[in-house]
């Protein structure tokens, strides 16, 4: 099961992170939060705390391309390193289907090693950019 947060990141493709400061309508915002679809974030300078949809509005700093490409997993859906072969990279992952209080958990690979991405990570940092790759 995955965060909130990371279901934001895989879904609307933006670099959304707890705390990352954020440009909103024009104005510097902080994100506190995120609950079902939507960002919450505070506006510097207000005390309410505004809620709104990840890729409305809402301008991110620009983030580094990662040195080697990541991917998500089909299998544990996380954010992944891939290989230069362009495959998901050895990884663990403590599925639902192994014991929890077995010691062993976290020691099991994971399936969705050595196989194609779901989809590739793309950091978008503004809304445009998403109107843009749909018309193209």
């Amino acid at each position: 099961m995955s965060s909130t947060m990371e279901w934001i990141r895989r879904t609307y493709d933006v670099p959304a992170r707890h705390g990352m400061r954020i440009e909103y309508d024009g104005k510097p915002a902080t994100i506190v939060g995120a609950g079902g679809s939507y960002l919450r974030f505070r506006i510097d300078g207000e005390k309410r705390i505004t809620a709104d949809h990840p890729t409305f509005r809402i301008v991110y700093p620009a983030v580094p391309e990662p040195v080697r490409p990541r991917g998500w997993c089909k299998h544990c859906g996380k954010d992944r390193a891939m290989t230069k072969d362009g495959v998901m990279g050895p990884h663990r992952w403590g599925g639902r289907h192994y014991s929890t209080y077995s010691s062993e958990r976290w020691s099991k690979p994971c399936p969705g090693s050595g196989k194609p991405p779901w989809k590739p990570v793309r950091n978008q940092t503004h809304p445009g950019e998403q109107r843009q790759e749909a018309a193209a």
